[in-house]
């Protein structure tokens, strides 16, 4: 900010005097004046808090129809750390579920890439889990080729911690999507899994999403090996603070 300051010359002594003084003075103020508005224009913005809630159910379609996942997932964001990050996930029996725990950041974050990653501990409960104990790295891209088209990819291995744990290799979505009108999104995407020496199984899905003011709805079409068929809902709710 500039400011300028116009002085008419005076004659006399005794008015000299009186000039010499008060523009010293004048300038000490200055930077009291001029620093709080600056300060404040080059002051790093507030930390907004975005707390964002998930949950997603799977159920095949047959004729005993049976779930295969439940997952429950809350984690906040402040700027580009991902922190605190926890879940549940179980896959539709009693004996075996796991709980993880973890964090963040958003390593690269441009307006059509970006690039996360995460780190979590991951233990199994159940008569079924071994107590087995991972270790997860959790990367996720996502991308926008236009002002409609875009999409993301979540890709994460399991790390062992114990003997009783195996190396796993989850491709958990890789997909694009179009907006269409305002509030539904459209696509297509690829799921696939690993477990230990087994080949990649790989599980397409059509996926289609809504939009509302009281969250996110997406919903998976998704082929699983042996050619059957899984229905997910995939709900997200986002809060800012």
């Amino acid at each position: 900010m500039d400011r300028e300051r116009n002085t008419k010359g005076t004659k006399g002594k005794h008015k000299k005097h009186k000039k010499i003084f008060f523009v010293p003075f004048v300038l000490l103020l200055v930077p009291f004046a001029v620093l709080p508005p600056f300060l404040a224009q080059n002051a790093p913005p507030p930390s907004e808090t975005t707390t964002i809630f998930l949950a997603r159910h799977a159920q095949t379609l047959q004729r005993q129809s049976t779930a295969t996942m439940h997952y429950l997932e809350l984690f906040q964001i402040r700027r580009r750390w991902v922190l605190p990050d926890i879940g549940y996930i179980d896959f539709g029996r009693s004996d075996y579920r796991e709980m993880f725990i973890g964090g963040g950041y958003t390593l690269y974050e441009r307006e059509h890439f970006n690039f996360t990653q995460e780190l979590f501990f991951e233990k199994a409960f159940g008569s079924a889990s071994n107590d087995a104990k991972y270790l997860v790295p959790w990367t996720m891209i996502q991308y926008r080729l236009t002002d409609r088209l875009g999409g993301e990819a979540v890709y994460f291995p399991y790390l062992p911690l114990d003997k009783s744990g195996r190396a796993q290799h989850v491709l958990e979505r890789a997909k694009l999507e179009r907006s269409i009108g305002k509030h539904w999104k459209a696509g297509a995407g690829l799921g696939g899994y690993k477990y230990a020496d087994n080949p990649w199984s790989h599980r397409p899905f059509l996926t289609s999403t809504l939009n509302t003011r009281w969250g996110a709805w997406e919903f998976w079409l998704q082929r699983l090996p042996a050619n059957k068929a899984q229905f997910q809902i995939r709900y997200a709710i986002v809060a800012h603070r």
